[in-house]
């Protein structure tokens, strides 16, 4: 299943090699072929727990769900982190420190799902039941039930609310540590996971916990495992974050409607200045106008443009 070709992404850059050597591949791939069956248990089991951001109850149990896996795993200092504003789900930490590491990697990914409406649901679905399907459903897949001898065809789906976005992430990642522990291989650097809870409700929390653990968060480099698979189907590394502002904007005008017999063309129009003021901020090629948006942005070094 495309799970796996994460896993084995993931694996290779918690081993700090992106051309990995063949036999490190082949140990992780070995792995990943001889416990698909409990990779697959394991990760429906996470299927089944509510995730979404406003269910406080179902949070909690998904967050404890993830700390049992990774103190399964026998990852160290797996805790809660908490914002400061009390009922925000916490982001979970954890991490593993390789004795002569020099470098620091963050993996990142999100708990939570989206909301839930029932009705957008095909009746033969379940939000929190997962559902093994042959293909895409709408490729003709079709429902199967889940094999008992764990063999799973790659092409294979399972749907679930955040069966991709983003519980595939989190599962992918510790099942990417466990490759690389239970092969006998040794990470080249220190690795920290951090685990979201919020981020389908815009993150609003997250500076808050960036901020009081920064900290316990030093690092030289986040792979942010959230985000779709190239068209292709290839795998990728994206450097950088687009990242997003959200702000309020009021433009004040006349409180009422204005006869276009008597104001059209000298009255301001709302519209038309919202118009105005963000085509001035983006040229024709897409480059951001406004002063000093950029003084901030580190440019690419060579080794990112290689890779």
């Amino acid at each position: 299943m495309k799970k796996y070709s994460f896993l084995l992404f993931s694996a290779l850059l918690i081993h700090q090699i992106i051309t990995a050597q063949p036999a490190v591949i082949a140990a992780i791939n070995n792995y990943s072929q001889q416990n698909k069956g409990a990779i697959i248990n394991e990760f429906t089991d996470f299927l089944t727990i509510p995730n979404v951001a406003a269910d406080t109850a179902g949070q909690h149990k998904t967050a404890a769900f993830i700390m049992a896996m990774m103190a399964k795993r026998g990852i160290e200092k797996v805790q809660f982190l908490n914002a400061n504003t009390a009922n925000v789900p916490p982001a979970i930490f954890g991490e593993v420190m390789v004795p002569g590491a020099t470098q620091t990697l963050i993996f990142y990914a999100h708990y939570d799902g989206q909301p839930v409406n029932a009705a957008q649901w095909d009746k033969s679905l379940s939000p929190f039941i997962p559902k093994l399907f042959t293909g895409a459903i709408d490729k003709s897949g079709s429902n199967i039930s889940f094999p008992a001898d764990g063999n799973y065809n790659n092409d294979w789906r399972i749907y679930a609310r955040s069966a991709s976005d983003d519980k595939a992430g989190v599962a992918a990642i510790l099942n990417a540590y466990d490759a690389i522990k239970k092969s006998g291989l040794t990470p080249n650097c220190n690795i920290k996971f951090f685990f979201e809870g919020e981020e389908e409700a815009g993150s609003v929390h997250l500076n808050e916990i960036l901020e009081k653990y920064q900290s316990l968060l030093q690092s030289d480099l986040w792979i942010i495992c959230d985000g779709p698979i190239h068209q292709s189907g290839k795998k990728q590394i994206v450097f950088g974050v687009r990242g997003d502002t959200h702000l309020d904007l009021t433009v004040y005008a006349s409180k009422r409607p204005l006869h276009s017999g008597h104001y059209g063309n000298w009255a301001p129009n709302p519209a038309m200045m919202l118009v105005k003021l963000l085509s001035s901020m983006k040229n024709d090629d897409g480059r951001v106008t406004v002063k000093g948006f950029y003084d901030d942005v580190i440019p690419l070094s060579a080794i990112e443009k290689k890779r």
